[in-house]
């Protein structure tokens, strides 16, 4: 498909705007002739083009370059510096890109442990591209030896990409938020999460950081994993401004290999947040499984019914529930069989065969409600239950049932074939006690019968219904 100049050229604008936006923000936040303490931008724009991939062209690049230039000299940097500077920051966003927009989908999106190590190992890299780049382009701006200039990059750029750069990739799309409808939050892990950052930082010490784990393996366990990227994001950041802050009291030195308590904070952080991003991951994982195969347990992979076991769990609940009742509600029990669904086999083809059962399935299912069942017993053989209907109004509901089957279209079969059903029912009357439900189906099942041999394409009641009626 061929896009219109300006609709290409759009996004890029709006790429070109954020870039510059953030930077902007990010030199304002910063301390004077430092370098920043959170510098966001790189992890964000590597996010937005990893989740919009038409804009990781040159074009797009090279704009994200121009606007953080721009962003710089607008604040007063030499263009020189402001060249050099940004061009490292274009380095990490680059490394991570090349390396993470090559995965599936879903490892990308970190819906796998898999996936979440790729992301790690791409911020190790990125951090790496930009830390060596600044000791050798950068150099001459920098005050400090080059192995100390290397691991302030370093820890900055890995600490920064590992808390944001996971609740870019895992946020949901707007077409999931408008079906799944939210999550439900659960309030005692958040709250656990405020009290051990709270103690965490009145504590102080090194090994106060470490204060939240508990906290967050309990949110990855409670909370999906676009939610615990947000909480360890936030947990990560208030750290590490409480560090910088010198809130923590942390006393240790710079080492003779340069490493600073902040980059040594830093990467402590970065790595303390894997363990909950993990667990998230994992723990999303196995109820995704968990809940396909529930479905597939539940639901008759062709025709969206239940399947007969679940049907048989379900009916006798019902029932049960209804012998627990002293005003015990009516109930009926229809058996259906598509007419001659060997011969459209044999006919048509099992393709054509699949297409009509799903058809028919469809058709059942939009004149039904919540509450009643319908099932798929085998083959092209189903059965409804109908809880408050009565037997003796049963037959003209099994006849609306039978009109809808007989009116049905298939899509891109024969034009001259036409689906009917025959249908046997079976039901209890109010305050009648029911029999089990191996007696309802037998009755159905010989009145379905009864309609076979009468001509198919009719509705038969049960004996028992016919003499009541």
């Amino acid at each position: 498909m061929v896009f219109p100049a300006h609709a290409r050229l759009l996004p890029q604008l709006a790429l070109f705007g954020l870039t510059l936006a953030l930077t902007l923000g990010g030199i304002l936040a910063r301390p004077i002739e430092s370098l920043s303490l959170f510098w966001p931008v790189n992890a964000v724009l590597a996010g937005v083009l990893l989740r919009y991939p038409r804009l990781a062209t040159p074009l797009g690049f090279a704009g994200v370059w121009l606007a953080m230039v721009g962003a710089d000299l607008a604040c007063g940097s030499h263009w020189q510096p402001a060249l050099w500077f940004n061009l490292c920051n274009l380095g990490v966003i680059v490394t991570v890109w090349l390396l993470l927009s090559r995965l599936p989908r879903a490892h990308r999106r970190m819906r796998t442990p898999h996936g979440l190590l790729c992301v790690f190992g791409a911020c190790a890299a990125g951090a790496v591209v930009a830390a060596s780049m600044a000791c050798v382009m950068a150099a001459p701006w920098f005050q400090q030896s080059m192995r100390a200039t290397w691991l302030a990059w370093f820890s900055e750029q890995f600490s920064t990409s590992v808390l944001i750069l996971p609740a870019l990739l895992t946020a949901p799309t707007r077409g999931a938020l408008l079906r799944g409808g939210g999550e439900a939050i659960r309030l005692a892990p958040l709250l656990v999460l405020l009290v051990s950052l709270t103690v965490s930082i009145a504590f102080g010490g090194p090994g106060a950081i470490t204060f939240p784990i508990a906290a967050l393996l309990w949110c990855a366990w409670a909370y999906s994993p676009f939610l615990v990227s947000l909480l360890a994001l936030t947990a990560g950041s208030t750290l590490i401004v409480a560090v910088a802050q010198n809130l923590m009291h942390f006393s240790v030195p710079q080492s003779v290999l340069g490493v600073s308590t902040l980059m040594s904070a830093r990467l402590g952080i970065a790595m303390l947040v894997l363990g909950p991003l993990l667990v998230a991951c994992v723990t999303h994982a196995n109820r995704g499984l968990l809940t396909r195969l529930e479905r597939q347990a539940t639901l008759d992979h062709l025709t969206g019914a239940l399947t007969r076991s679940a049907f048989s769990r379900r009916a006798t609940a019902l029932l049960d529930s209804r012998q627990a009742h002293a005003q015990a509600m009516p109930l009926t029990l229809m058996m259906l069989d598509i007419d001659h669904f060997k011969s459209i086999n044999d006919r048509h083809g099992h393709g054509v065969g699949d297409q009509v059962l799903r058809a028919f399935a469809r058709a059942v299912q939009e004149h039904l409600q919540e509450g009643e069942l319908f099932a798929r017993l085998g083959g092209e053989e189903f059965v409804v239950i109908i809880p408050g209907l009565a037997p003796e109004r049963a037959k003209f509901t099994a006849e609306r049932l039978r009109r809808a089957v007989q009116e049905l279209h298939v899509t891109h079969a024969d034009p001259r074939l036409q689906i009917t059903v025959s249908i046997g029912l079976d039901g209890c009357a109010a305050d009648a006690s029911a029999p089990s439900l191996d007696v309802l189906l037998a009755r159905a099942d010989k009145a379905l019968y009864r309609a076979k041999a009468q001509g198919r394409n009719r509705v038969e009641q049960a004996e028992q219904q016919r003499q009541v009626v």
